[in-house]
């Protein structure tokens, strides 16, 4: 069945703590039903989101779980309208049980939307 929310199209880890992702936001979109008619955006959680499934997709090649623990300095700068590619730049650096994971998504070179979310491994 096809996840009508999910924009990645591709997750690959690069260097050790580093992730690359593409995505694509289709014009049909759930993500821009409502929001908004006739000037349809982006919402910022969909950037999150999208931010989020990169993050879990990299964790579940290591067979790892994790949860989303806290997001800081989220920051949006540039709208993001139907038919965008975007990059997901993420990098993360790990204590302990807790990762801090810095992000950026980009599109066309200029940065939409940074910031840093810190997950948690966790145990079974």
């Amino acid at each position: 069945m096809e996840d009508h929310w999910l924009l990645l199209e591709e997750v690959q880890a690069k260097e050790q703590n580093q992730i690359e992702a593409g995505a694509f936001v289709p014009a049909d979109s759930l993500w821009f039903s409502g929001h908004f008619p006739g000037e349809p955006i982006l919402p910022g959680m969909a950037l999150i989101h999208l931010v989020w499934q990169a993050i879990v997709q990299d964790a579940g090649k290591r067979s790892e779980e994790i949860r989303l623990d806290t997001l800081k300095r989220v920051r949006f700068t540039k709208p993001v309208r139907p038919g965008e590619n975007l990059s997901v730049l993420i990098s993360g650096d790990q204590s302990g049980e807790k990762t801090l994971y810095s992000f950026k998504v980009v599109s066309s070179e200029n940065v939409i939307c940074s910031g840093l979310i810190e997950a948690v491994k966790i145990k079974r």
